[in-house]
């Protein structure tokens, strides 16, 4: 069930990353509207968005990739963090969010379970402003590999 090998695992935070700095240009923090998924190809399916909330697990999944569902979970409808399933790669990519908004320290990587299965995974979460101070959104990416 692994999504990409070891070598695409990095890529996939390094393209996301590069297309998040691209847009940003002079300004720094690019606009939650600048986000085409079309811009991202096929990476768009590992890819989240977040509308941030003051409260971290109460910010909501704008969109989910395809390949970071859970089929287990109710069908998306804008869930908040704090509802993903316990040690679920969602989760797990999302469970910094508050350090990112504070901080902006992007990446992190870790073990979870997906699709039941425990995983090795890779991760970015990369904050999103409309105004250029306040961050209100963040884009993310995550994917993962098998471990046994």
């Amino acid at each position: 069930m692994a999504m990409d090998d070891r070598s695409s695992e990095r890529r996939l935070v390094l393209r996301v990353l590069a297309e998040w700095r691209e847009m940003g240009g002079i300004r720094a923090l690019p606009r939650r509207s600048q986000i085409d998924p079309r811009r991202f190809g096929g990476d768009w399916a590992s890819c989240l968005m977040i509308d941030v909330d003051p409260q971290a697990a109460n910010s909501r999944l704008a969109f989910v990739g395809e390949r970071l569902r859970d089929p287990t979970w109710p069908t998306f409808d804008r869930q908040c963090i704090g509802e993903c399933a316990e040690k679920s790669l969602l989760q797990a990519a999302t469970a910094y969010l508050g350090r990112v908004v504070a901080e902006r320290e992007p990446l992190a990587e870790g073990v979870a379970l997906h699709i039941g299965a425990p995983v090795r995974f890779r991760s970015i979460l990369l904050p999103l402003s409309e105004d250029g101070t306040r961050i209100d959104g963040v884009l993310g990416a995550a994917n993962c590999r098998e471990i046994g």
